[in-house]
This record gives C-alpha cells, structure tokens and sequence, in this order.
C-alpha cells in the first residue's frame, strides 16, 4: 500500500468512527458543557460555513463541488441559497450517511449528490465544469495538496476556496496530541508553506484571509 492510500485509509477510519461527534458541531440543540467545547475549541468550523456562503453569493442556479465534505452541512446551506446541484465527496462512509440523510429531510436530496471515495477519481467527466469549488478542513488530512489544487482548478470556472490549518497556534500542541494518539495523520502549515503550495499549483490570484486556527483562500480561478 503506497503513502497516500495508507494516509486515505487512516483519515477514513477516523472520520468514519467519528461522523456522528463530528456533525454535532453544527447542531443547535446539544448541552451547555457541549456547546461551550464547540464554540471554543471548533468555532472555526461554524465560521468557515458563514464565510463559504458570504463568499460565493449569488449562489442561484449554481454547480457547486464541496472535496472533504463530511456530514455535507456546506452543500446543504449552499443548495438552501440557491444552488442548483452540489456535488459532495468524502472518504468515510458514515460521513455520506449522515449527508444523505440530513438532505432528505431537509427536502433537499433532488439537488444534492454525494459520493464515497477519493477526490479527483470520484469525480466524473461529465460532472464538470463546476462553477465554484470548495476544500474546508480537507487540507489538514493531505500529505500532498499541490495535485489536488491542481484538478480543483481544471474542474471549476468561478471561485474556489480552501482552508489550511495554522502550524503556530495555541491549540495546535493539544490537537496534535490527540491526532497522534488515535494514529491519525494531521498536517498543519505556516504561512509560507501555504503560499508556496499555492504557487506550485499555479494559484496567483486569491484573497488570503487569516480566520481563528486556520488560512482561508478564497481564488479566482
């Protein structure tokens, strides 16, 4: 088994045993003690959605493509503004459940699709081309981001937007604490590595935007 499909299979597991902990992130109705861990230590996550939403609007008639999309919470909100058909892909099978499920009763699922597997092969040709593309607490699980970057951008015409995780932040020593502990890969990043994935992509016109723990870019492609 070569490198990447050791570091897919570790992440899967991962999230794929976590998926109903992971999603209740975004649930409203959960205990004090709870939401304050929330809040506190993963308000990032909440933040990241609002921001997504602010800066793809108008999202009307739009083909979105969410890499990474976990318990599909951004492809929900993103059909709920308007889009048209939001593609969702992610490594754990539970993850998929738990967006399928959530679309259904939502009265959403005619527009949201969501598919198990590794990105870009999940993909299909005649998916594309999407009109903007997201990679939201993706990058934290990605030994090599450049290849990914790169087919992102073959696949959308509109805007794309990613986040990278801080390498220097005070949470970072706990988090990877608990990563390592349950034997999975965490990959964080200064700001230099971040702008040089960036480059090595072909990726020059972004906005940089420096969000609690994390980079967010948000391209022009």
């Amino acid at each position: 088994m070569n490198r990447r499909m050791e570091i897919e299979r570790k992440v899967r597991d991962h999230f794929h045993a976590d998926a109903e902990r992971f999603d209740s992130i975004y649930r409203a109705n959960k205990g004090l003690f709870s939401k304050f861990i929330d809040d506190f230590w993963r308000g990032v996550v909440q933040q990241r959605l609002e921001l997504n939403i602010q800066k793809l609007r108008p999202l009307q008639n739009k083909r979105i493509l969410d890499v990474g999309c976990g318990s599909g919470r951004f492809c929900h909100a993103f059909v709920k503004e308007g889009a048209n058909y939001v593609l969702g892909v992610d490594f754990a099978p539970a993850m998929i459940d738990i967006a399928i499920a959530l679309a259904k009763e939502a009265g959403i699922n005619d527009r949201c699709e969501f598919r198990i597997g590794a990105f870009p092969e999940v993909v299909k040709e005649e998916d594309r081309p999407f009109d903007a593309s997201t990679a939201n607490g993706f990058f934290d699980y990605i030994a090599e981001p450049v290849p990914i970057i790169v087919k992102m951008r073959e696949m959308t015409r509109g805007k794309m937007i990613m986040s990278f995780p801080k390498a220097i932040e005070w949470r970072v020593p706990i988090r990877r604490a608990r990563f390592w502990s349950k034997g999975t890969p965490l990959f964080l990043y200064r700001e230099n590595q971040v702008k040089a994935i960036l480059d090595a992509a072909g990726v020059t016109n972004y906005e940089w935007i420096t969000l609690d723990r994390d980079y967010l870019i948000v391209v022009e492609v």
